[in-house]
């Protein structure tokens, strides 16, 4: 297994179009959100590990609010930079446990697929408790191990399943750890999203290999778990949407 690094990959270029998220799915994200997040509470946000920032302008947009954009990989963050052009939206490159932004000046966290990828999780616990204001949101949108029987590619790349396994937090182990650090829970609840229009959507998606557990294993187990893949997509009839189910949790500093 290969040990995966966004900054020497080149999965920045593929990313955007293969995580594109539908604009119905979008709206979805942000409406489940503010069900439970107050709009007029959040005045500034921190979009950890925002990637190419496809969640960045969205919450900008939909709170009115400043969005800092932070991640790692200088090469997202370029990608990032030349595709979002607002006011509103300013990106940041630093690890989860190194915020360069004030103590308590933050209303809303937003993290979305990052937590797993989070190395050292209790100095950015840490981290997210120093730059949140008291009562401060933690919203996190992340797969959890109780979820993945309901990604159908995994049935094809056994190695991905088993790096899935290895890293995603069960959902019990994600609220015990940020509960542990003085986060309590407001609300979890498990998003029954589309991420694909049809089965040929859903082929020419993953065949980007812009997933990090795709991205980990390799070449060979890719292309042959690919090749099984695309037999199944072909048989199927049915043009409906394909959905994934992803888990929302929303934590309030204590």
């Amino acid at each position: 297994m290969k040990k995966f690094d966004y900054n020497r990959t080149d999965i920045h270029i593929r990313y955007d179009q293969a995580r594109r998220l539908p604009e119905k799915t979008m709206q979805l994200w942000l409406e489940s959100i503010s069900q439970h997040i107050p709009k007029d509470e959040v005045k500034t946000i921190i979009d950890v590990g925002c990637g190419t920032g496809r969640f960045s302008k969205a919450l900008a947009d939909h709170f009115s609010a400043k969005v800092y954009g932070i991640d790692p990989s200088y090469k997202m963050l370029k990608k990032a930079k030349s595709s979002i052009l607002s006011p509103l939206v300013d990106f940041i490159q630093c690890q989860a446990a190194n915020i360069p932004l004030c103590d308590k000046r933050t209303d809303m966290l937003f993290l979305s697929q990052v937590f797993h990828h989070i190395h050292n999780k209790d100095n950015a616990a840490l981290e997210f408790k120093r730059v949140l204001k008291r009562d401060g949101f933690l919203c996190i949108r992340n797969s959890t191990t109780d979820s993945l029987d309901c990604y159908i590619y995994l049935r094809f790349f056994p190695s991905a399943r088993k790096i899935d396994l290895a890293k995603l937090p069960s959902r019990r182990e994600l609220k015990n750890f940020l509960h542990g650090h003085g986060f309590k829970l407001c609300t979890h609840t498990i998003v029954h999203q589309v991420f694909a229009d049809n089965f040929d959507e859903y082929l020419r998606k993953i065949s980007m290999r812009a997933l990090s557990d795709l991205d980990a294993i390799t070449d060979e187990e890719f292309q042959e778990g690919l090749t099984r893949l695309k037999k199944y997509c072909q048989e199927q009839k049915s043009q409906e949407p394909i959905f994934e189910d992803l888990d929302l949790f929303i934590f309030r500093l204590t």
